[in-house]
């Protein structure tokens, strides 16, 4: 497939798999022969600091910094995250968000308000109209293990045909990634994510 330029950002929070899920499109992107480039990850990757990692691929690809505005996918593992990084969409972005809130330990502490998702969506909604909400965390609790999160959100974009990479590399970085004593439930988890994308994909047709 010749693609000269695609911008894609992950952000979650610390345990919800962000940087394993980079790791699998990086994987993936250069067993489809795409020049790939990833930035640093931001923030704090322990379990509850926010995550963002940065990952472009195509054959004009040079430096691995992507501009504000421009990418053309965004995958938020935790929906607050998605606001936090939402000055990298504009009105073409795709935004696939789980419809988990975390809310922060300080807020509770300290008896703040922190958005419900009728909040994020309407915000959200000024910067782009193409925002798709996914039950991911109640999915992969169904499934028993919701350390699956990242696999099944990389279904779901898959399945929804906003991203320009092989299914058949994608399920081949996740067996080279994750240990295989995993690579059942995230070979369903993965599969899910793909039908659930499709859905997605038949209602913006």
């Amino acid at each position: 497939m010749e693609i000269k330029n695609f911008n894609l950002l992950i952000v979650g929070v610390g345990g919800q798999g962000v940087i394993s899920a980079i790791q699998i499109l990086t994987s993936a992107a250069l067993l489809d022969n795409y020049k790939v480039r990833t930035a640093e990850t931001h923030g704090m990757a322990q379990r509850g600091g926010s995550v963002a990692s940065f990952l472009r691929f195509g054959n004009g690809i040079e430096g691995p910094l992507i501009a504000k505005g421009n990418c053309q996918v965004v995958l938020a593992f935790e929906a607050s995250e998605a606001v936090r990084y939402f000055n990298f969409a504009d009105s073409n972005t795709n935004i696939f968000i789980n419809s988990k809130v975390i809310v922060p330990p300080t807020v509770h502490s300290m008896d703040m308000e922190y958005p419900n998702i009728e909040k994020i969506q309407k915000f959200l909604q000024q910067i782009s109209p193409n925002i798709f909400f996914i039950n991911g965390h109640e999915e992969t609790l169904k499934m028993g293990n919701p350390r699956t999160l990242n696999t099944l959100m990389l279904g779901v974009l898959l399945g929804s045909g906003k991203l320009p990479i092989t299914q058949k590399a994608i399920e081949r970085s996740i067996m080279l990634l994750i240990p295989k004593k995993y690579h059942k439930i995230n070979e369903i988890a993965f599969k899910k994510g793909i039908e659930k994308g499709e859905l997605i994909g038949s209602e913006k047709e």
